[in-house]
């Protein structure tokens, strides 16, 4: 895949596809590392560039976060917004340089609290779905009780669906 700009990806760069495992990411990102760094290519000057691009490349797919941020990027971009491409770097981090190291702290909390599923921004959940097994076994013990029951409410003498029942015309 390609950004609408035609640049290469990071998936590109680190020649490995979009579902690749840590695994081979951390696999590939050694093997271009060692293929192109500055200290095995004393003669080449696009290798120190292309070193920097697989750095880059590796601190954002093995961080999960960074890699569903970048996958969500490539994917609209794709449709044509490109808005990311639009936006240097520096312009979109800038704020991390200004925040003190207690904001920085809580970020990194958060953050860790949404990793593990913990969203204390959302709103509580009104049904509170580990009583819904007791509410359904009320509603129809309920429902089935008062079906047996109504009838001897308004008719107080027993009832018996048997027509023989103290039947005087059968001697005994």
């Amino acid at each position: 895949r390609r950004f609408a700009s035609g640049s290469r990806t990071f998936y590109d760069i680190l020649e490995v596809t979009p579902k690749a495992k840590k695994e081979d990411i951390k696999e590939a990102y050694r093997r271009l590392a060692k293929k192109y760094h500055p200290d095995r290519n004393v003669d080449d000057p696009e290798a120190e560039t292309r070193f920097k691009e697989v750095q880059e490349a590796h601190a954002t797919l093995s961080d999960s976060w960074k890699k569903a941020l970048y996958d969500q990027d490539l994917q609209f971009s794709k449709f044509g917004t490109n808005m990311s491409q639009q936006v240097d770097r520096e312009q979109w981090t800038q704020h991390w340089e200004k925040e003190t190291p207690e904001e920085r702290q809580a970020r990194k909390e958060r953050y860790e609290r949404y990793a593990k599923g913990e969203r204390n921004d959302l709103p509580r959940d009104h049904l509170h779905t580990n009583l819904w097994p007791l509410t359904v076994a009320l509603v129809l013990g309920g429902t089935f009780y008062l079906c047996i029951k109504v009838p001897e409410w308004f008719d107080p003498e027993p009832h018996y669906c048997d027509p023989m029942h103290n039947d005087k015309s059968v001697p005994l």
